[in-house]
């Protein structure tokens, strides 16, 4: 398979040569890196590349947005625009050109890759929807549209062998009643269909066009365009209708796929700038906790007394547990999403987990004076990647301490449903989920941020793992949660 070819249009001399190199090293042929908007209008047009990744703004004679109208009067060549924060009049403007996506600097290989994979298929399936309406054009000839009569007077359908061909009828069948057809147009369109017909006899209109259903002979639906046009006699009194009906499946699928494509492209540019945002805020800030705390110790201590110096100790504890956790998170999350991270089914105890979990938050359970009531039937084996089922199990008994206030208390259960699955759940007395972050809970594209009653920073993150994990794993996890009442998260796991 021939490489992808990608031309690199970036005034930043540094950042053109790390974007080529990142491009290189993941097997893309970099055709050309230019600085100026003129220079990549000439590429484009000389060395012909799949995709231009093209600065927003460039320095010189014409700017990235120039640049692209110019492309694009030339060659038709996906554009994905590279971005810093960019202000709503040059968006708006950049909108006009319809760019395949945008990518904001810095970014990550593996994002780069995905929206470079995403473009292509998008701008394939934009091409099929082109061709598809040339073979439109053709389709009488390829035999995909039919042409049909309607005599009012005589209440009498005629078709020829095309339209026939469409539902799926022998040749022979070419006259008949105009009620023998409504058993091949769904239910829900036939009162349109009607409308229609009803509106041309009484000289309201004089065609009509639209898109609707129909039931083959064989069960299969398809979509049509429907034309039909009135002919009158020389005294303006109807005799007959006469119109066509085009298959149209195709288009309505390439139109669904496109649809679906361009919803999943920018869900992947949402949820990539909140991965980022999380990087850049949430992983940070315990450093700063970390590094202040420690640098008191160095240069203090010898001032502080015991308790000072054991409650300094404990503020670097928490902040270091808090950002491992969160960087278990990020790149569980990470190998997860580039297909990285297999899933390896074995057969265990669930209880061993649930107990393993459970001594590894001791201290923070004993830190809140929380009261924990497990009650695991020591049977609920599972059949499931044991890792990915410890990481669920150990994010939702964390987020439990995490919002449960000091000195109440925190249910875990495990039990085994039926034959086919064990339940494991999680129910705390905490602060309870707000109605409108319920909606959004294993949403990463939705950036939800709280804290917990210590004031612990929580990203969501851990939620959207836990769904990945257990649909990958074929269970199921659900939750109810009442503000100032407390959560319960129920999760359903496969025996076998």
């Amino acid at each position: 398979m021939d490489k992808i070819k990608i031309l690199v249009v970036e005034d930043e001399a540094i950042i053109a040569k790390n974007i080529e190199s990142k491009l290189i090293k993941a097997g893309y042929d970099v055709v050309d890196t230019v600085f100026t908007g003129n220079d990549a209008v000439k590429s484009a047009i000389e060395k012909n590349p799949d995709i231009i990744l093209l600065d927003i703004k460039l320095k010189g004679e014409i700017g990235g947005i120039e640049a692209a109208e110019k492309i694009k009067l030339h060659k038709d060549i996906p554009i994905i625009y590279l971005t810093s924060y960019t202000d709503e009049d040059t968006f708006e403007k950049a909108k006009l050109t319809e760019p395949a996506a945008y990518l904001s600097k810095p970014f990550n290989l593996d994002e780069l890759n995905r929206i470079i994979q995403l473009t292509l298929f998008n701008h394939n399936i934009k091409k099929e929807l082109i061709d598809t309406k040339r073979r439109y054009e053709l389709a009488v000839e390829a035999g995909k549209t039919g042409v049909w009569e309607f005599i009012p007077s005589e209440r009498k359908t005629i078709v020829d062998s095309g339209f026939l061909k469409l539902m799926g009828l022998k040749d022979e069948l070419k006259s008949t009643s105009g009620t023998e057809w409504i058993k091949f147009i769904p239910a829900e369109d036939l009162e349109a269909i009607n409308s229609k017909l009803k509106e041309l006899v009484a000289g309201k209109i004089d065609h009509y066009s639209f898109d609707h259903r129909i039931i083959r002979v064989d069960g299969e639906i398809r979509w049509v365009t429907s034309m039909g046009k009135l002919v009158k006699d020389n005294e303006g009194s109807p005799i007959k209708i006469i119109g066509t009906i085009t298959d149209i499946t195709e288009l309505k699928e390439s139109e669904r796929k496109l649809k679906h494509h361009t919803v999943e492209l920018k869900r992947s540019n949402v949820a990539k700038d909140n991965f980022f945002s999380i990087i850049a805020h949430d992983l940070r800030n315990p450093f700063h906790t970390i590094l202040g705390a420690s640098e008191l110790l160095a240069n203090y201590s010898s001032e502080m007394n015991q308790e000072e110096i054991r409650q300094t100790a404990e503020n670097i504890y928490r902040a270091a547990s808090n950002v491992y956790n969160l960087l278990v998170n990020l790149l569980e999350w990470s190998r997860f999403q580039t297909g990285k991270l297999e899933v390896k089914k074995s057969q265990f105890n669930l209880c061993e987990i649930v107990n393993q979990v459970i001594e590894l938050y001791s201290e923070q359970i004993e830190r809140k004076k929380l009261n924990v009531y497990k009650n695991c039937d020591q049977t609920c084996d599972v059949f499931a990647d044991k890792y990915m089922i410890e990481s669920v199990v150990r994010n939702l008994i964390s987020n439990a301490i995490k919002f449960t206030p000091t000195g109440r208390s925190i249910e875990i259960n495990c039990q085994n449903l039926n034959d086919n699955f064990t339940e494991f759940s999680v129910k705390d007395y905490g602060v309870g989920i707000p109605r409108e972050i319920q909606q959004k809970l294993f949403q990463l594209d939705a950036q939800i941020s709280t804290r917990g009653t210590d004031e612990e920073k929580g990203t969501g993150l851990g939620l959207v793992l836990c769904k990945d994990f257990i649909d990958k794993n074929g269970g199921t996890i659900s939750f109810e949660s009442e503000i100032g009442k407390g959560s319960i998260f129920i999760v359903t796991i496969p025996k076998k």
